[in-house]
């Protein structure tokens, strides 16, 4: 048996006919192009019922001149009911505002009973099966996207248990062994030959980076595990306030343009770190006497999940490679070869978790050519998977 086959005995079509003349052409028409079907009759409103109550169609050919029938009323019965089957009309009426009527109410085809009308059941049936098969295949593979949408978000949040967890349990050791350092460094400095005060010096400095890099690692993984309260956030007003938080020191000459930004959805909290680190970044690898950047809305748009905005952060630093645009946005890596090198490369990792979480992205403009501009996508409304958010 083909698989064509085994779909094709699926196929349950039931004819609603009083019996006219032209039924049994219909039934023979059906059976010699759906001969693993099966077809059904019902010559009145009280069979209709009947055998809708009792089986399952995929197709229902309605004849309109079924007497005491309104086959408006008859297609939201079908529409209403649990299998949702397909639905042909045979149509006396060629008005046309009737034929739209019935489109509204549901029917996938109409046909006039009109000229050779019936050369046109078969090909209007098969469109409607094939039509119900992509429908069915789209819920599968739905069904399947969400259930590895669900299981990758468990396996992300047993990720970050591990890794708060290996981080806090690593902290421990690391202040112990950092207080013997010091104890030592502080006691037994004066008694102590010059090469081992100045190995038991870099020692501890190398435990205080490793403090520090645990310590990120942990604030990293709780960012997907905080409860966040989400809600409309103005941007304007976060921004202005990072900018006011960051008080930038006069010797750094920084002037940050303002333009109108949209109100989005999001976590007030979240946001405001995203928006002082790329801020803070800007500023920290710059090498011009005067910082200048800009924050404004680059476009408004719509994607599967709802109206999104652009918001972009450009400034006149030296800019990104193009080789490190991608690599800069994971934990521990810089993009500024010649900048200081103080700090760990954790900001932009921060920034793009954050994004991710609200159903954003975050990328560096390719097609920018002075200094960088970085591009956020936030969306403008509850997203419908929002719930899926940490808290």
């Amino acid at each position: 048996m083909t698989v064509g086959q085994a779909v094709a005995e699926q196929e349950r079509i039931l004819i609603v006919d009083e019996g006219s003349e032209d039924l049994l052409a219909e039934q023979e028409i059906l059976k010699h192009n759906f001969p693993h079907s099966h077809i059904s009759i019902a010559n009145s409103l009280d069979q209709y019922r009947e055998r809708l109550e009792n089986s399952s169609f995929d197709l229902v050919i309605l004849d309109d001149s079924l007497p005491g029938a309104n086959p408006l009323e008859l297609m939201r019965e079908l529409l209403s009911s649990d299998h949702e089957p397909g639905v042909l009309v045979v149509a006396a009426s060629t008005d046309p505002q009737a034929v739209s009527d019935l489109y509204a109410a549901g029917c996938q085809k109409c046909i006039v009973k009109k000229g050779d009308w019936l050369h046109e059941l078969s090909p209007a049936a098969r469109h409607i099966f094939r039509t119900r098969r992509l429908e069915e295949e789209n819920l599968k593979l739905l069904s399947k996207l969400t259930e590895a949408n669900i299981l990758l978000e468990q396996k992300n949040r047993r990720l970050d248990e591990f890794t708060s967890t290996l981080a806090h349990d690593i902290r421990g050791p690391l202040g112990g062994i950092s207080m013997k350092l010091d104890y030592i460094i502080d006691t037994y400095k004066p008694e102590l030959p010059s090469r081992v005060a100045l190995l038991l010096e870099r020692a501890m400095s190398s435990v205080g980076r490793l403090t520090s890099i645990v310590q990120s690692m942990y604030e990293y993984a709780r960012l997907g595990r905080e409860a966040a309260a989400t809600g409309l956030v103005d941007l304007h007003t976060l921004v202005a306030d990072v900018v006011s938080d960051l008080n930038f020191e006069e010797a750094f000459h920084v002037k940050v343009g303002l333009g109108d930004l949209p109100t989005v959805w999001g976590s007030a909290d979240q946001l405001r770190r995203v928006f002082s680190n790329l801020l803070s970044n800007a500023v920290k690898y710059n090498d011009k006497p005067e910082v200048r950047i800009n924050v404004g809305l680059s476009k408004l748009y719509q994607n599967g999940l709802g109206p999104y905005a652009e918001i972009f952060i450009h400034d006149n630093g030296p800019g990104i490679a193009p080789a490190d645009r991608q690599r800069i946005f994971s934990m521990f890596n810089r993009g500024h070869g010649d900048a200081p090198s103080d700090g760990l490369g954790v900001g932009l990792a921060v920034v793009q978790r954050i994004v991710e979480l609200h159903f954003g992205k975050v990328w560096i403009d390719p097609e920018n050519e002075v200094g960088c501009r970085v591009v956020i996508a936030l969306p403008l409304e509850r997203v419908d998977f929002v719930e899926m958010l940490p808290g």
